[in-house]
């Protein structure tokens, strides 16, 4: 499934990292992604340093967090979850 260069440098991950990327060239294939594509964006992203630890994505919350009680507005209309 993945070409020389990809799993050469996959041998220099920890072997969860390497297993996440397995998986990931995987999803590609299911995907209909051609096998040298999938193994050029798997050695771009262990280049870039892109993989995430032990296969946990980590993902920044965009949302702005809400105000205290206290610094939230008071209004009269109720709110029923």
């Amino acid at each position: 499934m993945l070409n020389e260069k990809a799993l050469k440098v996959l041998s220099t991950l920890s072997e969860p990292d390497a297993a996440y990327c397995h998986k990931l060239a995987r999803r590609f294939a299911n995907l209909g992604i051609a096998p040298d594509n999938a193994s050029s964006a798997v050695c771009a992203l262990v280049e870039a340093d892109a993989i995430p630890e032990a296969g946990v994505v980590k993902v920044a919350s965009l949302a702005k967090p809400a105000a205290p009680a206290a610094e939230r507005p008071v209004t009269d209309q109720a709110v029923y979850a």
